[in-house]
């Protein structure tokens, strides 16, 4: 747990192997500089989602690329309101489906980028994303969606030579459909080691200090998904079976994260008890055992009066889970159901009216839960789900929907963690 702390605090001060030192790390912007946001966290980190959603609309600018002057003017602006509000980390999305934000070797352009699959892009718009965050001492770590690819119709529409497309067309099982999309199947040793080399390619091209992984695993219980690949496999079960194919597509992408000088961690869904058997997400075994992951972000997004997964509840319960002193838990909140509740969103599966409606009545949900985070010394962190739903992509302010969350939010946000 040191060992990963120390290399975790060295992150957040912008001190990497081979990143040049810059007074500009201590600049001050706003009320808060980014010497007193990293001394105030002392390993404590404060992040942000940043989703193709989120991106997006600074990438393209109508039917073609934003300029490259004015998307960097946007970036810089993004991370300055991080900055201002304590943040200090961001998950950037790279491969949301099986494709990339940059020209790779290894998997085709996105159209979140490029506009459409086939696309082309004039620069490299996440070396500018980059390079700003770095300046404004903020950690970045590269967001993958490991198995989850493009549709039947968008896949035709890429060139073939990448292994994505490549495999589709060969129908050799590497890639499956279920409900309208694609699909890697990680029970092949080719699918992991594409996988990898993915997340190679981003820690080497860009130094990035960590790859990030979320919860997209199997995407149905379904037994017909890969049922020639378990009848051959020697398993008895299929959930033991599956399991085994996604501890081994982590295990794989923690020693490749490793070996770049970086960390590995896994975004889960919030609910621990339908893990292992509904995404066949073996978390109790990651964050018990070695070699798997440096930290785990369950996304929490319940409130206090969810029947089935109270916030506060969960917190211990994912506290509990973590036995392992190399492995830190983050938290992860979710922006988008306070901003949903002033639309008059019920929170559908809460269980009771109380907790379906408790993120339409009530403006101080996300405050609470800093609370509880701030008080339990076995957290190390927070994220929230996603930058725009915090704030106005174009000017920065609160976005609309969270001003009355964000009055008894931003103090919380900025509050230095005593331990």
């Amino acid at each position: 747990m040191k060992r990963f702390l120390a290399f975790l605090f060295a992150l957040l001060f912008g001190i990497t192997p081979g990143r040049p030192q810059t007074d500009e790390l201590f600049l001050t912007y706003s009320h808060v500089t980014v010497e007193e946001t990293e001394t105030a966290s002392g390993g404590f980190i404060r992040a942000v989602w940043l989703s193709q959603f989120d991106m997006q609309p600074l990438y393209r600018d109508g039917n073609k690329q934003r300029d490259e002057q004015s998307f960097a003017k946007l970036i810089r602006l993004m991370m300055r309101t991080l900055v201002s509000d304590g943040f200090d980390t961001v998950f950037l999305q790279l491969r949301p489906n099986g494709d990339s934000m940059y020209e790779s070797e290894v998997y085709p352009l996105s159209k979140y980028v490029a506009g459409s699959y086939g696309g082309s892009i004039a620069y490299d718009a996440v070396q500018t994303v980059v390079d700003t965050a770095r300046e404004f001492g903020i950690s970045v770590h590269g967001w993958i969606n490991p198995l989850r690819l493009v549709t039947s119709e968008e896949i035709t529409l890429i060139p073939t030579g990448y292994a994505v497309r490549d495999w589709f067309d060969a129908q050799n099982g590497y890639v499956k459909e279920y409900g309208g999309r694609l699909y890697l199947d990680p029970s092949y040793a080719e699918v992991r080691e594409l996988i990898a080399s993915g997340a190679k390619e981003i820690l080497d091209r860009y130094g990035l200090d960590g790859i990030h992984m979320d919860d997209y695993f199997y995407p149905t219980t379904d037994a017909s998904f890969d049922e020639a690949e378990f009848a051959s496999s020697g398993f008895d079960d299929v959930g033991d079976f599956r399991r085994n194919n996604i501890n081994l597509l982590v295990s794989l992408l923690y020693d490749t994260a490793h070996a770049c000088g970086a960390v590995f961690g896994i975004s889960p869904a919030g609910n621990l008890d339908s893990l292992a058997d509904g995404y066949f997400a073996d978390a109790k075994l990651w964050c018990s055992s070695e070699g798997y992951i440096d930290y785990i972000l369950p996304q929490l997004y319940f409130g206090f009066a969810n029947k089935y997964c109270p916030f506060d509840v969960m917190v211990s319960r994912w506290a509990d889970a973590v036995t392992n002193d190399s492995v830190s838990l983050y938290i992860g909140l979710s922006a988008a159901k306070a901003v949903l509740g002033t639309e008059g969103e019920l929170d559908v599966y809460a269980g009771t009216d109380e907790g379906k409606r408790e993120w339409i009545e009530h403006n101080d949900i996300l405050a609470r839960s800093l609370k509880v985070i701030y008080g339990d010394e076995r957290v190390s962190g927070y994220c929230f789900f996603s930058y725009s739903y915090l704030y106005d992509r174009m000017t920065g302010e609160v976005a609309d929907g969270m001003e009355k969350e964000y009055e008894g939010l931003q103090a919380l946000l900025t509050n230095e963690v005593r331990r």
